[in-house]
Order: structure tokens, then C-alpha cells, then sequence
């Protein structure tokens, strides 16, 4: 009759070469980057496997723990890809000494030999311990599952070695766990992306890029003349410049024959998009949509699809931001034009927004604007 010590035993060892195949089919099948931590990860469970079924056939003593040090090779090689961490070396070298120290003793009788087994086995698993816990400390919840997996595989190989069937039910849910976050995309991802090294493209640094400038403006009866006259005189020098021009303007606020001046300095560079609620005769003349802001920033997008392939980028103009933010509210402002930032950046776009600091009784929704802005300009 089979015992249950030896039938918890084998599934520990189903289990954890189960873990080898699950890594390994998650790669091949592109569902998590194929990095070496994966590789290695996946080798790793395998030696594990295997030493755990030699051990349960009691067959070939020696090889079995040639394999269980194989393994915690892996995984030592695949978390420590991920962290490359200069004090590995000194973390190796500290860890050989002791080792050796811890050695000696027992050779001259002063510790037992079970307690060089335990200093041998909390050595090894603070190899990779230790770039778990860098990683947690780095990036938060994203290795936590690694975290909690590898201390309980510890603690129970540790402190519940003998205690029979026990020991290897611990060790089941513990690379479960331990299994989950090595899946974990982002814990991968994220220090993937922190230890590349970058070189900048041959063209980095002389390309045009865009992003948000503020034009301040204050609530008076030279408000839109202000405007007005800074919108023809930039959209004059962008048609000089073959740039083009496109202008927003929210819920009628701009009169009609401003727009329609604006747009025939040059029809072919210069384009309009009203958003408007009730207009129905502009759309002869302008290019009118629904006043919402799924549309704004839909139309954002679309409307400088051609700036993508210029070399001169193009300006885009918000008649105006302070009427966004109180219609729709600042989080919901702040956040379209956070979304839409990097693509202006890298396409060039560059997006003036007139601002009325005096429409904002808070202070803060001034002060988000502003600092998100990469430049304030006075009208």
C-alpha cells in the first residue's frame, strides 16, 4: 500500500514539473515575453522535478542533489537577468565564505551537521530571495506573489523537513504561488524595460516635437480681439511656413465670421472644427460635431493624421480650455489631454490652449493645468 507520504511526494513532483511545462508553453505561446528569466525559470523547475522523483525512488542520492543545486542555479541565473544588480558579485562572495566557514566547523566539531544543512539551504534561498525583495522594494505589488511563494518554499523546507506528508503539501501551494508570479507579465516587463540599454536613433534630438502651451488670457472686452489678432497673425505665419493650422472652437463662443476670416487666410492650411450643440447652417463652411469630449479627443487624433508624415509638424488651437473644464470638469480635461500628450509630442503637434485663470475659483485646477503645460503664454 502506497503511503501518503510517498503519494504527496510524487505530486509535489508532478506539480513542479507541471510548473516547467505551464512556463514553457506561456512562452512559445507569446502569452508572456520570452525572456531568460522564463528560460531559466522553466529549467529550473524541471531539475526540481526531477530530483524530487529520484528522491522518491530513493535512486542515485548524489545525483538527486546535484540537481536540486542545478535548479537553484536556474533560478539564481533568471532572477538575477532581471536585476543585474552590481552586489550579486558581493552577495556570491559573502556566501561562498560562509559556506566554507560554516564547513569548517563542522569538520572540526564545533556545529552539527544539521545546522550546516540549514545554514546550506538559507544561503541558497537568499540568492534569489534577495532579488525578489529588491524587486518588491522597486516595484510593489507586481512580484508580491513571488515573494510570498518563495518564503513559504523556504519556511517549509526549513522547518518542516521530516514532518512526512506535510512538508511536501506546503511545498504544492507554495510554487503555485510561486508559479503565478513568475507569470506575472508586469513584474517581467517592468524590469525588462528598466535594464535596457538605449542609444538614441541618428535623428534623436533634431526632430520637431510638439506638446501643450497656455495662452493666458483674462475675462474682458478686449478678450476676443486679443485672441483673435494672436490666432490670424499665427496662423499667417504658418501658412508662410507650410505649416498647417487647425483651430477648435467649443459651443459657438467664437463668432462665426472670426472663424470664417481665420479659415480663409489659406482654406488648404488652415481648417476648422466647430463643436456645437445647436449650429446646423456652419456645416457649409466648417467641419461641425457633437460638443462632447470622446469626440474632441477622437477628433484630435484625426484631424492631424497628416502631421505624422510632416516634417514641420502642425499647431492646433483650443478656443477655449477653461470652457472644457467647465462643462466637463478638470479630471476629465486633464486626463484627455495626459492620453493625447505623447502622441502630440512625437508627431509634432503642438496644441495652444486660451486659459482664463479667472474662471477657476480653485486654485489647484490652475496649477494642474499649468504645470502639465510646457509653456505659458501671456496674450
Amino acid at each position: 500500500m502506497i503511503s501518503a507520504n510517498l503519494i504527496f511526494l510524487l505530486l509535489n513532483g508532478v506539480l513542479t514539473i507541471a510548473c516547467s511545462f505551464v512556463i514553457t508553453y506561456y512562452v512559445i505561446k507569446k502569452h508572456v515575453t520570452g525572456s531568460l528569466f522564463h528560460y531559466a525559470w522553466a529549467a529550473g523547475f524541471l531539475a526540481y522535478g526531477i530530483n524530487i522523483f529520484l528522491r522518491a525512488a530513493n535512486f542515485a542520492t548524489v545525483v538527486a542533489q546535484a540537481l536540486f543545486f542545478i535548479a537553484f542555479i536556474f533560478f539564481v541565473a533568471g532572477i538575477w537577468y532581471l536585476c543585474r544588480a552590481k552586489q550579486f558579485l558581493v552577495i556570491f562572495g559573502i556566501a561562498l565564505s560562509f559556506l566554507f566557514l560554516s564547513g569548517l566547523l563542522v569538520f572540526i566539531g564545533l556545529i552539527s551537521q544539521g545546522f550546516l544543512v540549514f545554514i546550506s539551504y538559507t544561503v541558497i534561498f537568499l540568492f534569489v530571495g534577495i532579488a525578489i525583495f529588491q524587486h518588491r522594494i522597486l516595484f510593489g505589488k507586481s512580484a508580491d506573489r513571488l515573494a510570498i511563494g518563495w518564503v513559504l518554499l523556504y519556511l517549509t523546507n526549513v522547518l518542516l523537513t521530516g514532518v512526512g506528508w506535510a512538508v511536501d503539501a506546503f511545498a504544492v501551494t507554495a510554487k503555485i504561488v510561486i508559479l503565478l508570479g513568475v507569470l506575472d507579465y508586469d513584474f517581467v516587463v517592468i524590469a525588462e524595460r528598466i535594464n535596457e540599454k538605449r542609444f538614441p536613433a541618428p535623428e534623436a534630438g533634431y526632430g520637431l516635437e510638439g506638446g501643450l502651451k497656455l495662452l493666458i488670457s483674462s475675462e474682458n472686452a478686449n478678450a476676443n480681439m486679443r485672441e483673435g489678432n494672436w490666432l490670424r497673425k499665427k496662423a499667417s505665419e504658418n501658412v508662410k511656413a507650410g505649416v498647417e493650422t487647425i483651430v477648435f472652437a467649443f459651443q459657438d463662443l467664437v463668432p462665426h465670421k472670426e472663424l470664417r476670416a481665420i479659415k480663409w487666410i489659406s482654406p488648404e492650411k488652415v481648417s476648422v472644427y466647430l463643436f456645437s450643440s445647436s449650429a446646423q447652417k456652419a456645416r457649409s463652411e466648417f467641419i461641425v460635431l457633437p460638443m462632447g469630449l470622446t469626440q474632441i479627443g477622437a477628433a484630435l487624433t484625426q484631424a492631424t493624421k497628416q502631421c505624422e508624415k510632416s516634417d514641420k509638424g502642425c499647431t492646433v488651437v483650443f478656443l477655449h480650455l477653461s470652457l472644457l473644464i467647465q462643462v466637463f470638469g478638470s479630471e476629465a480635461v486633464y486626463n484627455m489631454l495626459l492620453n493625447k500628450m505623447g502622441y502630440m509630442r512625437e508627431n509634432g503637434i503642438t496644441l495652444y490652449a486660451v486659459f482664463y485663470p479667472s474662471m477657476h475659483s480653485d486654485a489647484s485646477v490652475v496649477s494642474l493645468f499649468t504645470r502639465l503645460a510646457d509653456e505659458s503664454i501671456k496674450l
